[in-house]
């Protein structure tokens, strides 16, 4: 697990669905900035396989996230996704 402090600078379209067992499950990304000095940003996404996100964040909020990078293959191309676990104000 990874750690980062910032402030939300953009919230991203929530995406949502049905599980196979038939459970809502929602994906809620945004963008952290994580150095003001240098503006370096980094999209991140928080997901719930059991009902919609609660507490979501808004641009503004200065937050701490722990959080891992996970990669996929997709027709020969590698993808890597930033999985918030915790995030706190």
């Amino acid at each position: 697990m990874f750690n980062a402090k910032g402030t939300i600078v953009k919230v991203l379209p929530k995406t949502s669905g049905i599980t196979g067992k038939g459970n809502m499950w929602e994906k809620q990304e945004y963008v952290l900035e994580h150095s003001e000095k240098y503006h370096t940003k980094m999209k991140f996404s928080i997901c719930s396989f059991d009902g919609p996100i609660e507490n979501s964040l808004n641009v503004g909020d200065k937050v701490d996230i722990l959080f891992d990078i996970e990669s996929r293959e997709y027709k020969g191309n590698w993808y890597n996704d930033i999985k918030a676990y915790s995030v706190t104000k």
